[in-house]
């Protein structure tokens, strides 16, 4: 039952305790009820209501500037085929967050990412494919009060919830996109005008805020603009790169720039910024995929709080790619707590030490590097890559400087 928790609905964790005296137990084996393993699995792939799918075909058919934001559930349906076909079939301006980030490949026609406020202001129909309507969407506020609404979602809880809707559809992310494109198969000219200038539009919007942000991405300032670290670790990022974020203010940084090449390859603390998952998600992505090469940026903090198992990766000779962006801080909660409290205040409990985790690495066998200079970081994460080791590039950053998401949050407001 706990195993079936886990995947009905949203998939999610599941914590099952035994009391002592039953998991000492003993009971001979022929007399144990063992359940078939899989028999409820098929049940939560729902395509959801025909008559939903149905009108959501027909709000995709006559809109002239729709986009869909494809969330978390499509990778953990494992729809990203479906979301790729209903995407490029019909003509529709995608954005990604979590684990739904890979879906579709950078320089894809339809994948855009720093848009997203302006599409989400200026579209006619919005689509949230497996996100809820949490503080990443501004509780749906951001979502334009005149555009048409369709939220799609595992569990029927999140549906509607912290805003109005106008269409919801309980079901398996991939089921139900593939089940709209096929009900809206020869009835949409993907070529029409509107739906032309509508994505030329958007892509200008995207090009005008990537050449603002360009000059620092690419910054020869030191201490290192925490823009060219994210900048140089996407450039440095193949198709088999499974990139994993563990922080705040730099994972922060990392989500507007960072682009993984294939789908289910980014991981990141999630919507509760459970910093510290970074070396365990480390260990298991690399446990399970050893063909695949993994990559990691770590605030110091977020380090600090489960490092200490970078030497079971040595241990287990598990070799990944580690960058900590250091600025001996909680920078994330600094800001916070300086914008409400003032500067001596503001710096009570979230200052660190300079930490040397270069020679952390070193110390527990695996390979390490510093870098202060920007030019520096490709090198280092070059030699990290050939090394064979499980890794760490001490990279440090400005603890001066802020990701816009931290400058915005409202937590001390």
């Amino acid at each position: 039952m706990a195993f079936r928790e886990c995947f009905l609905g949203a998939p999610g964790p599941s914590f099952l305790e035994i009391p002592r005296d039953v998991l000492d137990a003993k009971v001979p084996l022929e007399k144990a009820r063992i359940p078939k393993t899989g028999a409820y699995r098929a049940s939560t792939r729902s395509a959801g209501d025909p008559a939903a799918v149905e009108r959501l075909a027909d709000l995709v058919v006559g809109a002239e500037k729709p986009c869909v934001l494809l969330g978390s559930q499509v990778w953990t349906t494992r729809g990203t085929d479906a979301a790729t076909e209903f995407v490029r079939t019909l003509n529709v301006p995608a954005f990604m967050n979590g684990s739904g980030r890979g879906t579709l490949p950078p320089g894809d026609p339809h994948h855009l990412q720093l848009a997203r406020r302006y599409a989400f202001q200026n579209a006619d129909l919005i689509i949230i494919v497996g996100t809820p309507f949490d503080f990443r969407m501004g509780y749906g506020k951001r979502l334009s009060q005149q555009a048409t609404v369709v939220q799609i979602d595992l569990d029927y809880r999140t549906v509607g919830k912290n805003r109005d809707i106008d269409l919801g559809i309980v079901g398996d992310a991939g089921a139900v996109l593939a089940a709209v494109t096929q009900a809206a198969s020869g009835r949409v000219d993907n070529g029409s005008v509107a739906r032309k200038t509508w994505l030329e539009e958007l892509r200008a919007v995207e090009l005008a805020a990537y050449e603002k942000r360009l000059p620092r991405q690419l910054s020869d300032a030191s201490p290192i603009d925490p823009y060219r670290l994210v900048h140089e670790i996407n450039e440095f990022l193949t198709e088999d790169s499974i990139y994993i974020g563990d922080g705040g203010d730099i994972v922060t940084f990392s989500g507007q720039v960072v682009q993984p090449k294939s789908p289910g390859h980014w991981m990141d603390p999630g919507p509760l910024g459970t910093l510290g998952v970074g070396v365990p998600f480390v260990m298991a992505a690399k446990y399970a995929r050893p063909d695949k090469e993994v990559v990691a940026l770590f605030g110091d903090g977020a380090f600090s709080l489960t490092g200490f198992d970078f030497e079971t990766l040595v241990r287990f000779n598990l070799p990944f790619v580690g960058v900590v962006g250091n600025n001996s801080s909680m920078n994330q909660i600094r800001y916070g707590q300086i914008q409400k409290y003032g500067a001596d205040r503001g710096r009570v409990g979230n200052t660190l030490g300079d930490v040397r985790y270069d020679e952390f690495a070193r110390l527990l066998g695996g390979y390490g590097e510093e870098v202060r200079d920007p030019k520096d970081i490709r090198p280092a994460l070059e030699r990290a890559r050939e090394s064979g080791l499980p890794s760490l590039i001490n990279v440090w950053v400005d603890p001066e400087v802020y990701a816009p998401g931290t400058m915005n949050q409202t937590m001390y407001k």
